[in-house]
């Protein structure tokens, strides 16, 4: 029955709206009254004045805000609690929240008029009082610098590190000192200062602060580390550049221990590990790798020794042959006595002391000395010749070997050269690809907060539990390149702050926990013999396809 009076009487007001304007503005603001104080009685357990009045003031147990009415004693606090909901929004900020530089607050300003006090002058001389917004002071207001609102009329008025129930409280009693009117002062919503979030993530930028908010949660918002690896083209390119990465360094791992064992042979001393070999391959395999290609270079060695030995024997040979046909003193001695025997016979043979035939004897068996020592002296001749044809030989043969080391040599150290820049294109290739990159920098991403403080900006490292603060700047750093110069960079600005800024970022720093390790910006998968190419392009493809 009350409500079919309640519409009735707004259908008056409606109606008598063509008649006296003035008249029907008065008596809305009753009929509306009484209209929803009578829809609300419903919601309403007591109706006791002082206490609820009291208890209106202050947030109720389920932590929702109220109003800060400012109002005589004669008003029933249940109605103007019913009235401050009509005009204020469902949803209101947490009287418990402070605010903060930068906060964007919506206030609205409701003035308690009496019915007699009214501008027109009319009234029916009831006790019934009325909400009057005021539109001049209502309105947005962002805190300043100086954590301090200016609103109209009223000056300016403190909020920074203030909660919404105090701030109402402060407006409320300045907005009664100053017009002399109680009046009500309701906080429509409570705006902060964005966070930003700055690094390789999907969407970098600002973000609607909400309280309790951590870096995670920062990093969530911005759609996480850009992995980027939904494109089939990126999967292909990753097992192409990996599979070619990982021929090129077998290949490399293979010359640089066929290069120390060339050079080993060349000097004729042991085989040494290259370094580069070892920080390849490790210690363990490196010598594995030298000895598998000292053992296949064994054979050729072999042969080029046999070869060496034989020439080695045909120069003893010929250096002995020379010396035996050297030794002619003998030759020289038997032609000299058969000369001088020739000689003597000769004259017997002129004297008829012996005859023709034995004269004859003796001659031949001159010329067969002479002839014994010419061939002697041919020999040795020959000989020296041989020797030194041999000589040459070896010469020419160890320059060959050695010229044949020095160029199997340079080029393997140009097939190593290719291979090591093939090597670091696939690995560069890898490093841009977004689904590679994602997958090396998941593992060592690093968090830095930088915050504004009263002495002016503070960077605190974090692991990503630390609990932001309105317009805080969540840097991400996925290698340690970064780290290092965002670590230098605070330094230096470090050094320009006070003491109190320093002690200030000790003190977060502390809450904020341990940073996260940063590994090596250059980690790569171990090269060696046993890597399977089909295996790491597989162990890739798996990795790009992973779901996000």
């Amino acid at each position: 029955m009350r409500t079919i009076l309640a519409i009735a009487g707004l259908a008056v007001v409606g109606v008598a709206a063509i008649w006296n304007w003035g008249a029907v503005e008065i008596l809305s603001h009753a009929v509306v009254e009484k209209a929803f104080a009578t829809l609300g009685a419903q919601y309403d357990r007591s109706a006791q004045a002082v206490p609820q009045a009291a208890a209106a003031a202050k947030p109720d147990s389920s932590g929702r805000p109220s109003m800060t009415p400012v109002v005589s004693n004669g008003t029933p606090a249940s109605a103007i609690a019913e009235r401050s909901k009509i005009a204020g929004p469902a949803r209101a900020a947490p009287a418990g929240e402070l605010c903060g530089i930068g906060d964007k607050l919506t206030i609205a300003f409701y003035e308690r008029v009496e019915l007699e006090e009214d501008k027109w002058g009319r009234g029916s001389g009831s006790a019934l009082r009325g909400l009057v917004q005021r539109p001049e002071l209502s309105g947005p207001y962002t805190v300043q610098d100086d954590g301090t609102i200016s609103v109209p009329l009223l000056g300016a008025i403190r909020v920074a590190e203030r909660s919404t129930l105090q701030v109402r409280t402060d407006l409320a009693e300045a907005f009664d000192q100053l017009l002399g009117h109680k009046g009500v002062v309701n906080i429509l919503s409570v705006e902060h200062a964005p966070i930003y979030v700055l690094g390789p993530v999907k969407s970098p930028g600002s973000f609607k602060y909400v309280s309790g908010m951590t870096v995670l949660h920062a990093m969530a918002l911005a759609g996480g580390l850009d992995r980027a690896a939904s494109e089939p083209w990126q999967k292909i390119e990753a097992v192409r550049e990996s599979l070619r990465r990982s021929g090129s360094a077998d290949a490399m791992l293979k010359l640089l221990a066929r290069a120390a064992v060339l050079k080993a042979e060349r000097d004729g001393a042991e085989a040494k590990i290259p370094l580069r070999l070892i920080d390849l391959a490790g210690a363990a395999e490196a010598a594995n790798l030298v000895r598998e290609q000292a053992d296949r270079r064994k054979v050729i060695a072999t042969a080029r020794i046999n070869r060496e030995r034989t020439l080695q024997s045909s120069l003893e040979a010929a250096k002995q042959d020379v010396a035996v046909y050297g030794r002619t003193e003998a030759l020289d001695d038997l032609v000299k006595l058969r000369q001088e025997r020739a000689n003597s016979m000769r004259a017997l043979a002129d004297r008829n002391v012996i005859s023709a035939t034995v004269m004859n004897q003796v001659q031949i068996e001159l010329t067969d000395a002479e002839q014994r020592k010419r061939e002697a002296l041919n020999q040795y001749a020959t000989a020296k010749q041989r020797l030194a044809t041999l000589e040459a030989e070896g010469f020419r043969i160890q320059a060959d070997i050695r010229n044949d080391l020095e160029l199997e040599i340079e080029a393997i150290e140009r097939q190593i050269a290719d291979n090591e820049r093939e090597y670091n294109i696939s690995d560069g290739v890898l490093n841009t690809l977004p689904a590679v990159r994602a997958q090396k920098e998941a593992n060592r991403t690093t968090y830095q907060v930088v915050r504004q403080t009263a002495t002016g900006p503070v960077a605190i490292e974090s692991n990503g539990m630390t609990v932001l603060q309105p317009g805080d700047l969540v840097n991400i750093i996925v290698n340690e390149g970064d780290a290092k110069t965002q670590a230098n960079s605070n330094q230096a600005n470090s050094s320009q702050v006070n003491p109190s800024q320093v002690n200030s970022s000790q003190v977060n720093s502390n809450q904020a926990g341990p940073s996260a390790p940063a590994t090596s910006p250059t980690d790569r998968p171990p090269v060696g013999r046993t890597s399977d190419r089909k295996e790491i392009g597989r162990a890739v493809a798996d990795q790009t396809t992973a779901p996000k």
